[in-house]
């Protein structure tokens, strides 16, 4: 293992995150990236200085990775669609709507020109129903007393 490391040269580093960052475009989980720019990083590193030990520069990777890993996460963190749509679902809490449909146990609610997904007691096709809150991006509902 030891004789591994021994042979290491910048190009090492930057084909591993460069493989690492193209990996990344394949999985969508942004944390690859960060630990491909830093053996990008690393590489530069090593280039500019070709006789630092290889302790070192497995150090200076870790440190690198981590680093930069927290404060993406921290600062620069990963919004999805779901996260979005929940947000705007939970605008709508203590709004009133009518269900549009109930298929094979999937309740929808029509809001303006657009169906959401429901849970609620016993509802019926065309009932008001009362947006009490919200889970994920389906609506939890509640039939409104007539």
């Amino acid at each position: 293992m030891e004789m591994l490391f021994e042979n290491l040269n910048f190009m090492h580093w930057l084909v591993l995150g460069l493989s690492l960052i193209i990996l990344e475009l394949f999985l969508w989980t942004v944390f690859l990236l960060w630990i491909g720019a830093s053996a990008i990083t690393v590489s530069i590193f090593f280039y500019l200085m070709p006789e630092t030990a290889w302790p070192i520069q497995l150090l200076i990777f870790v440190a690198l990775s981590l680093t930069s890993t927290f404060l993406a996460k921290r600062y620069y963190p990963v919004k999805t669609v779901d996260d979005e749509l929940h947000e705007k679902a939970k605008t709508y809490i203590g709004k009133d709507c009518k269900v549009s449909s109930i298929e094979d146990g999937t309740i929808k609610v029509q809001i303006g020109s657009s169906l959401w997904f429901a849970k609620g007691p016993e509802l019926s096709i065309g009932q008001t129903v009362k947006i009490i809150d919200v889970e994920s991006s389906t609506f939890i509902v509640e039939p409104v007393d007539s």
